[in-house]
């Protein structure tokens, strides 16, 4: 358990260096490269990060939990390996051949060779971070490490190097070479502890099949949120998108700090649900009921304390984001609960099916729950559709670990 709690702080430490870093690149490349170069910089990045969640595929869930269970069998954990890098080279490929039409496609002048090339390299790092493996292993201290350290150094050499507006390619070098050599060097140390690469097309695609579910989980997982914003700006028109991306940028932020708790307890659930049902079964309610309360506490405190904070840091014209704040809040608690119930109970017992079908239906739900609501109630009714929806996927998901039965999948997919 000592392990579970050094991986969450560790956890913790990598998840708010994340969100420190990109900040103070910011000033760093903006002021420098200007709008237009920077502009064009954030672009080849934002796609490049998109298309690595893609290849992610959720395997940091699905790959994790095979290698949690099969830690100590270096044979296994090389298949794994081998099988989760060759379904990446797979979704790889597909990704560059529609890139690659898109491109001759639609040939245009802000896409010169050199910046797709870096932006590839930059999407290749990410995608093919071995993270996953070591998360399984809970042995995360050492790679969060050359993360952070890396992360550093690539910020300095920003600052160091990147001057004006022709140093566009510079920034982008430093940030692919980096990214890039923190994806090697985790992958190195796969090598040093056991794991030999046995590329496989057919067991690359029996991962894919694998974590299809698991995909499916984490892309839904997001809708309810990241829909909102355009939802707002088509329904509602753009002014009252600057009132609603505050409080949602408010919740998005509080809610993604719980994930360390949760990743955290992953690999230790998946290898208890294995040995001992009945305390992992308690352990994860435990969890559950403890996220929903703190969900509920912190919703109580941002209402009463986000309106102040708002009129402080935007200005008195944004009114409408405290109102609007106030309400959204509440969606805290039932998020949390439903965050806590994927990965604590229902994906450790191999029902990621029956989670990603329910978190997907759900997502579908609530923009059109947002949708009807925002014709009588404006925004509020959009964020109203949002916590409805939540709210019916927490009841779901309750009944489906209530309803729960052991299954074969638990003995199944250790082989």
């Amino acid at each position: 358990m000592f392990t579970v709690f050094k991986n969450m702080g560790l956890l913790f430490f990598v998840q708010l260096f994340g969100y420190l870093v990109p900040i103070l690149e910011i000033p760093v490349l903006a002021r420098s490269l200007g709008v237009q170069e920077y502009g064009k910089v954030v672009l080849i990045q934002s796609v490049a990060l998109l298309s690595s969640l893609v290849v992610e595929y959720g395997f940091s869930l699905s790959a994790a939990r095979q290698v949690s269970l099969a830690k100590t069998d270096i044979s296994l954990l090389s298949r794994v390996f081998g099988e989760v890098l060759s379904a990446k080279l797979i979704i790889t490929s597909i990704i560059s051949f529609v890139a690659l039409l898109f491109y001759l496609s639609f040939n245009s002048p802000a896409f010169e060779p050199e910046v797709i090339g870096l932006g590839f390299l930059y999407f290749v790092a990410f995608g093919f971070s071995p993270f996953w493996f070591f998360q399984g292993l809970e042995k995360i201290a050492l790679v969060v490490f050359l993360e952070v350290a890396l992360r550093v150094a690539s910020l300095s050499c920003l600052f160091i190097f990147v001057r004006d507006s022709t140093d566009a390619l510079v920034a982008l070098s430093i940030l692919a070479t980096f990214a890039l050599a923190n994806t090697l060097l985790g992958n190195y140390l796969c090598y040093r502890n056991g794991c030999r690469v046995r590329f496989s097309l057919l067991g690359g695609w029996l991962q894919i099949r694998k974590g299809f579910h698991v995909f499916i989980y984490k892309s839904s997982n997001n809708i309810l949120l990241s829909a909102g914003p355009a939802l707002v700006g088509l329904l509602c028109g753009k002014v009252a998108v600057s009132g609603y991306v505050p409080a949602e940028k408010i919740i998005r932020g509080f809610v993604g700090f719980i994930n360390p708790v949760l990743i955290g307890f992953f690999p230790y659930l998946n290898r208890q649900y294995l040995h001992s049902e009945k305390n992992a079964s308690r352990l994860s309610w435990i969890i559950v009921g403890l996220m929903f309360l703190l969900g509920g506490v912190s919703a109580l405190f941002i209402s009463l304390a986000g309106g102040f904070l708002i009129n402080k840091i935007l200005g008195a014209d944004f009114e409408q984001a405290t109102t609007t704040l106030q309400i959204f809040v509440w969606i805290i608690p039932f998020r949390m609960a439903n965050q806590a119930l994927g990965l604590c109970m229902l994906i450790p017992r191999g029902m990621d099916k029956v989670a990603s079908s329910a978190m997907l239906l759900f997502s579908v739900v609530s923009i059109i729950l947002a949708s009807v609501l925002s014709i009588s109630y404006y925004v509020n009714g959009i964020v109203f559709g949002f916590i409805l929806a939540e709210l019916m996927l927490c009841v779901t998901f309750l009944i489906l670990s209530y309803r729960y039965k052991p299954v074969t999948y638990l003995e199944e997919r250790t082989e």
